[in-house]
């Protein structure tokens, strides 16, 4: 029975659950990779690792003696075996260990609901990491002195961490159900595992943090709310504990940057159960989330890092709630004047300028306040990022209607031209969408402004008399569309300026409500 109760996983070498191992079914499932195998298959697993185990001891064992006779040598000789014979080679292969378990902590460890992280990678596999431990375990007999104790439990607890941090590398890498409660029981046995190494408290807070964001992601991901808000504040009260003592402390200082990252992913689960309860948890709402976590953004220059930024998520959750609250008639949002039947999110920009007009001594220089538009889900259109003009309402694509003659003679009042657009910002005003949908917005301020940043960069090249200053994004608004399809039809107002953004757009891609 002993022997049943020591199987251990043959996809990860991790130690099977006893109670899994008591029950009578010809099955096992690993709790910390969550694999499922035969009972049998476990078991030859084990027999295995245990010859390759023996087979590393007795290279080492000095001729004529034997593990299963150590109880029967004197301490004395056991120590200077240890010391003689096994810590060299122990010394040797941990240090490949510690290095790689602190690159490992070195990185972010938690995954967000729906996403996954392919880039979070491990020097070693679980199999080797859990297969050195039970070496440690093995050899423990020998070591009998303080500090011949000390060195083993610091070898064989962090080791087992790895291992466990290993699998979660995994689990990660797929939105599969139940991966959280996988995660948080591997970061749970990890943290129990640092706590009985000295030094390595900051990371058993860190584990313990982790584990508390995982139980509330599964929480949340089960509709318990109100379980899944505790959950998550305290895994951020225990990261932020363990990144107060992380400094200074020379064992765990490498993953200082990691943890202050987990806790801006802690912030952004409050807030987004938060939102998630105020917008009344239905399938709906749940199905938005998901999507807006899923999405992937095109990776195209400087746009790589800011879309990568879950920071983002915050403000992107704040606008759909509000747009939820506006559908269900509990709220407001900017909606334009207008007849259409859904309503599409844009940036209005305030768009200064100047610019020189006329010749010789009737040269003058122009200031012109202008209204632009930025479609607000710009950021899943690549195209939008390489080529902004595409993403915004294009004003001096269209020049202004004064004439050549006006060019002259320094008459010219604009050398852009908004069409209707002017009035139909004006008319914006708080309303409730009543039986409107709504294509919720993908983008931040800090984006929209990026992005009218680069359409005055684009701009100014080509056109060389043109003085702009910076962009200001005054608000969110909702302009009324007709839907076509899955096309949108704009309204009147918008003239020639139409962004090639809303021309492509493709309703099956975006979130509505």
């Amino acid at each position: 029975m002993e022997e049943m109760m020591a199987l251990r996983c043959k996809y990860c070498g991790a130690p099977l659950d006893g109670d899994a191992v008591k029950s009578d079914s010809p099955y096992v499932t690993c709790s910390s990779c969550g694999t499922t195998q035969q009972r049998i298959d476990a078991q030859a697993y084990l027999n295995q690792l245990m010859g390759q185990v023996r087979s590393w001891v007795n290279q080492a064992m000095p001729g004529g003696f034997s593990m299963a006779q150590s109880q029967n040598v004197d301490s004395v000789a056991r120590h200077n075996i240890f010391m003689t014979s096994f810590k060299p080679r122990i010394d040797m292969e941990y240090t490949t260990y510690k290095f790689g378990m602190n690159n490992l902590l070195s990185q972010v460890m938690m995954v967000m609901p729906f996403s996954v992280n392919t880039g979070l990678k491990a020097n070693h596999t679980s199999t080797q990491a859990f297969e050195f431990g039970a070496k440690m375990n093995e050899i423990s007999p020998l070591a009998v002195s303080d500090d011949t104790t000390r060195i083993m439990d610091e070898v064989s607890k962090t080791t087992d961490a790895y291992a466990l941090l290993i699998n979660n590398c995994e689990l990660v890498r797929e939105d599969k159900p139940g991966r959280y409660v996988l995660m948080a029981n591997n970061f749970g046995i990890a943290a129990t595992d640092f706590s009985k190494v000295p030094g390595y408290e900051p990371a058993q807070l860190r584990m313990e943090g982790l584990a508390e964001l995982c139980n509330g992601c599964e929480l949340l991901l089960n509709g318990d709310i109100a379980s899944a808000f505790g959950k998550f504040n305290a895994g951020k009260a225990k990261l932020q504990e363990a990144s107060s003592k992380t400094a200074g402390n020379f064992k765990v200082a490498i993953m200082g940057q990691a943890v202050l990252q987990e806790i801006k992913q802690a912030n952004a689960l409050i807030e987004l159960s938060e939102y998630v309860n105020s917008m009344g948890s239905s399938k709906e709402v749940f199905d938005a989330v998901r999507r807006i976590f899923t999405f992937t953004y095109p990776a195209t220059g400087n746009w790589a890092f800011l879309l990568g930024n879950q920071d983002r998520l915050a403000e992107i959750f704040s606008n759909m709630s509000e747009c939820v609250r506006s559908r269900t008639g509990k709220g407001n949002i900017k909606i334009a004047a207008g007849s259409g039947n859904i309503l599409v999110p844009f940036w209005h920009i305030n768009l200064k300028y100047s610019f020189q007009t006329g010749s010789l001594w009737k040269k003058r220089s122009v200031e012109v306040d202008e209204v632009l538009l930025v479609s607000a889900d710009f950021v899943i259109d690549s195209s939008c990022l390489s080529n902004p003009r595409q993403a915004v309402t294009d004003v001096f694509s269209i020049k202004g209607s004064n004439g050549l003659f006006a060019g002259l003679t320094g008459s010219e009042t604009s050398i852009s031209n908004s069409q209707g657009l002017g009035g139909l910002v004006e008319s914006a005003a708080e309303n409730s969408a009543g039986g409107r949908n709504i294509i919720i917005p993908l983008s931040t301020r800090k984006e929209a402004e990026r992005i009218a940043e680069n359409y005055v960069d684009a701009v100014s090249r080509v056109e060389d008399k043109l003085r702009l200053s910076n962009p200001d994004v005054a608000e969110l608004i909702f302009i009324p569309f007709e839907r076509d399809g899955n096309k949108l039809r704009a309204p009147p107002a918008f003239g020639n300026l139409v962004p090639g953004r809303i021309r492509n757009t493709n309703l099956d891609q975006l979130i509505i409500l």
